[in-house]
């Protein structure tokens, strides 16, 4: 559970096991993106949000049990989805839940030192309130060059955002980057026991490939460093650019994941 102070996790260097991240991130979006967390009868959870639809944000982890699986998917407006760990469990879970594969997910894991802490920027605004402010959410609402896209995000990240509420012992960084007098560039960490999740990186589209995703994802290494963190983790579409550019800044994938929609 969290506490309230921020805890090394030790040894630094050593990346939790998948079922640890899942532990943590579902502790650290507690009240933002994450609404809840149903225990099944078979001791599997589901997790599910209440503004946000996306599979990865409304799945069963250790769920055995399809009938209760779709239930409470079925009482949430959701589909019914698990998540595998790996592609032997995918087989497992896809003849007992009778499931397929939809979609990979890549975890991937960066040690932090104190080194990795930084100074503040003049252009990079940052907030600890757990709500995200209309500058940051301007971001997120041009992150795609097309407004129909742009819309679908914002349906339900932008009420999540505006509407999130801190827990204890989580504490929370939402980035700003500015550029001409606009907010271009954003990122938030959440942070708990000496372990933070990155999330919401964007650049707003006319801004995209000027290396602005690098600069403010190294503004929240910074961050997540100087709350006395160890380890930062974050999740993307696992063998694309984005997976790369996390790559080239020091993350590595730790598991791969694999969601499965129950038929």
């Amino acid at each position: 559970m969290p506490t309230n102070d921020l805890t090394p996790l030790q040894p630094a260097q050593r990346a939790p096991d998948l079922r640890t991240l899942l532990d943590s991130h579902a502790r650290l979006q507690a009240g933002f993106y994450i609404s809840g967390c149903d225990t099944a009868p078979d001791g599997g959870h589901w997790l599910w949000s209440r503004h946000i639809a996306e599979f990865g944000l409304n799945v069963g982890i250790g769920v055995r049990d399809g009938a209760w699986l779709r239930a409470q998917a079925e009482r949430r407006s959701r589909a019914a989805v698990a998540l595998a760990a790996d592609m032997a469990q995918a087989r497992d879970l896809c003849v007992a839940l009778n499931a397929a594969p939809v979609a990979a997910m890549a975890w991937m894991w960066r040690a932090l030192t104190p080194a990795d802490a930084g100074a503040a920027e003049a252009d990079i605004a940052v907030s600890d309130r757990p709500a995200a402010d209309e500058d940051f959410l301007g971001v997120m609402a041009r992150q795609s060059a097309n407004p129909a896209v742009n819309a679908a995000t914002m349906e339900g990240y932008g009420p999540a955002l505006r509407e999130a509420e801190g827990r204890p012992g989580i504490h929370v960084r939402h980035l700003t980057l500015w550029a001409g007098g606009e907010p271009v560039a954003c990122a938030s960490i959440h942070a708990e026991a000496g372990l933070a999740g990155l999330y919401n990186v964007a650049v707003a589209a006319p801004h995209q490939r000027r290396g602005l995703g690098r600069r403010i994802t190294m503004r929240a290494i910074h961050e997540a460093a100087g709350l006395g963190c160890t380890g930062l983790l974050l999740q993307c579409v696992p063998g694309g650019h984005v997976e790369r550019l996390y790559a080239a800044l020091g993350f590595s994938r730790v598991a791969r994941p694999l969601l499965l929609a129950l038929r």
